[in-house]
């Protein structure tokens, strides 16, 4: 998905064809009012990077054990999934060009298990909506970013899988078990992204309380055509979920900032 998101940057056409729900169409004719067509590349790519952040945030938060579940006390720990749990996240960030801010974005995200589904292959799911309302500001100017979307979580003794549908015969993700520090795997295989657990001792303090011996994970995708690279790292806090994430996502000489901290959340 990433990849696709990169190469629709090249044609405002296709992006329409292939996206036409998401509120960056919106964003990409306002862009393109308010800017040159020499600026016009800049700016569209950077709203569509942004959008990547969205996406890549999302996959972060995973749940915990499945509707036929793992056995309790182990890594679905860092994952607790529940029908009716739901985690509220305090968003901020950043948009430089060679060093030089260029705009802010603000906002807040929305996670809920909203059920489970059976996948096509017979084994259940949960249910997780991601919303997201962030305002970016750029020059004078304010674009909003309203935007839902789904994902499918299961969780066995043997990791955690995320799908994009109910029909995907192939994980969209994947952490495996055990979490070990130093760990090393292929997060997703499109777009190609490793993930890495960088400590399991680490210690988060957000609006939402303290959190010791956290799991940090980080998941990097690193595009050969554009030369861009993002990264995000994660906190997970033992039956909590995600705590925090960072995103940053490099292009040249644009540099964009995400981060995402958990305010408050009800557990079932």
């Amino acid at each position: 998905m990433l990849t696709m998101l990169w190469d629709m940057v090249l044609s405002r056409e296709r992006y329409l064809s292939e996206l036409p729900g998401w509120t960056g169409r919106k964003i990409l004719y306002i862009i393109e009012d308010i800017f040159n067509l020499k600026q016009k590349g800049i700016y569209m790519k950077t709203m569509f990077i942004l959008s990547t952040a969205l996406i890549l945030t999302a996959f972060a938060c995973g749940g915990s054990n499945n509707p036929a579940g793992p056995t309790p006390g182990n890594d679905s720990e860092f994952y607790p999934l529940a029908v009716g749990n739901i985690w509220m996240y305090d968003c901020s960030g950043t948009i430089s060009l060679s060093g030089v801010q260029m705009g802010t974005i603000s906002g807040i995200t929305e996670v809920e298990i909203t059920g489970t589904e059976t996948h096509s292959e017979g084994f259940d799911v949960f249910v997780q909506v991601n919303a997201v309302c962030d305002t970016t500001e750029m020059y004078g100017q304010t674009f909003v970013t309203d935007s839902t979307f789904t994902e499918y979580i299961r969780i066995t003794d043997a990791g955690l899988y995320g799908y994009s549908n109910l029909t995907n015969t192939d994980s969209s993700f994947t952490v495996p078990f055990p979490l070990q520090d130093g760990a090393t795997w292929t997060f997703a295989e499109e777009p190609p992204t490793t993930g890495e657990i960088l400590s399991m001792s680490a210690n988060v303090t957000v609006g939402a309380g303290s959190f010791e011996n956290c799991m940090e994970m980080q998941t990097v995708w690193t595009d050969s055509t554009m030369g861009g690279i993002v990264s995000n790292t994660a906190d997970f806090a033992r039956n909590v979920g995600r705590v925090s994430n960072v995103t940053t996502i490099t292009e040249g000489t644009m540099l964009i900032t995400y981060t995402n901290n958990l305010v408050t959340y009800s557990l079932n």
